[in-house]
């Protein structure tokens, strides 16, 4: 079997979008690139000016767009067919061995197409544990019975789908970090904090986050009357958008905390690495997550992390060392947690270089591309 392998990513959810799903797209496509792959990604674009071309290079990725109109409620179905189109048209093109796709349903229904290498799912998905919840396990069958392998991000889901699709091949990898672009900088720091209008002895809580129900954002908003009460040199950032934005507001409002609490919207992804190191505490409050990709890239700043206990953070954080892990869904918790790493200088600085080697040792993407490529030649070998 050939060494070089030319791999096929298809992903619904793709840059300029915002979301961990799309950083990981992003990165892992990169990094595979660079142990000198050939990787070609499919992804759908809305581009209403039609200013933007059908094909670009991300570095040494090809990356061929179908664009979608802006009927929002219909994209994914429009990249649904138009992406059945055109991924035939690219096997045509060129001989592929891997097919590796990322969303759990567009992207499904496209790769449900003849092939003879192998095709593998990474499954991120929220929607897939919640259908696991409700038992909605044929549903999962039919969308991804074509798999030949699937890999997830935290050993909560790999063991879920292993149990769905048992003869299916399943490997727990995790999300990685790029950590030539996060990395602890004073400079960033200090240019951030000055920017943002904090002193020097201000504590930054960060929450870096969709605004979504899932990723338990109303629940860290509501701890941040009890944290300010008890330690007067809080502030809070949060960084981020979604539908709970709103509610999110109207809180901060009713509650007089807007001279304490920052919202910034519309954040790329290249300019987090001045927000994660403008903060001094990096907070997880998800009632769901694979591994979460902002929990990385704030460990790769030098940042620790107050995470809750699920799915994949606490593959993440060891507790008392990267940082703490608490509840879901507890209010209290969340604050006591934020209190308790800020309590003590020392032990924070400690617990934010650990969590910095704890990424160079176990999350950078050039290791969870090999990884991957191991898996690849598994399947391709089975």
């Amino acid at each position: 079997m050939m060494e070089k392998l030319n791999v096929l990513m298809v992903s619904d959810d793709f840059y300029p979008s915002v979301g961990g799903i799309a950083a990981h797209v992003l990165e892992i496509s990169r990094a595979i690139s660079a142990l000198g792959h050939n990787v070609v990604l499919l992804t759908k674009i809305y581009d209403p000016e039609n200013e933007l071309p059908e094909e670009v290079y991300v570095g040494n990725v090809r990356v061929v767009r179908v664009k979608v109109s802006n009927r929002r409620k219909i994209r994914a179905l429009e990249f649904m067919y138009k992406g059945r189109r055109k991924i035939k048209q690219l096997l045509e093109e060129d001989v592929f061995q891997v097919i590796h796709w990322h969303k759990l349903i567009a992207d499904s229904v496209i790769t449900k197409i003849p092939f003879d290498g192998v095709k593998i799912f990474t499954n991120h998905s929220s929607t897939f544990l919640n259908w696991y919840a409700q038992k909605k396990f044929t549903r999962c069958r039919v969308l991804l019975g074509h798999m030949d392998g699937v890999i997830a991000p935290s050993s909560e889901l790999t063991s879920k789908i292993a149990m769905v699709l048992p003869k299916k091949a399943a490997r727990n990898i995790s999300n990685g970090v790029d950590v030539s672009k996060f990395y602890p900088d004073k400079m960033m720091r200090r240019v951030m904090r000055l920017k943002l209008g904090y002193e020097a002895s201000d504590k930054v809580v960060m929450i870096a986050r969709r605004l979504e129900e899932k990723n338990g954002v109303l629940y860290f908003t509501k701890a941040i009357p009890k944290m300010l009460a008890n330690n007067p040199t809080i502030q809070i950032l949060i960084v981020g958008s979604g539908s709970q934005e709103a509610a999110i507001r109207t809180f901060i409002e009713e509650n007089d905390l807007e001279e304490r609490v920052t919202i910034v919207t519309g954040v790329m992804n290249p300019e987090m690495p001045h927000y994660f190191n403008a903060a001094d505490v990096v907070v997880l409050p998800s009632l769901m997550e694979a591994t979460s990709i902002a929990g990385l890239e704030a460990m790769a700043c030098g940042k620790p992390l107050v995470g809750t206990s699920v799915g994949g953070i606490p593959e993440i954080i060891s507790p008392h060392e990267t940082g703490l892990l608490v509840p879901a869904k507890s209010i209290e918790s969340l604050a006591n947690g934020v209190l308790e790493m800020l309590a003590d200088e020392k032990k924070l600085l400690e617990m934010g270089d650990k969590a910095l080697k704890a990424v160079h040792d176990n999350f950078a993407w050039q290791e969870i591309a090999r990884k991957t490529v191991a898996f690849y030649k598994q399947n391709l070998e089975a």
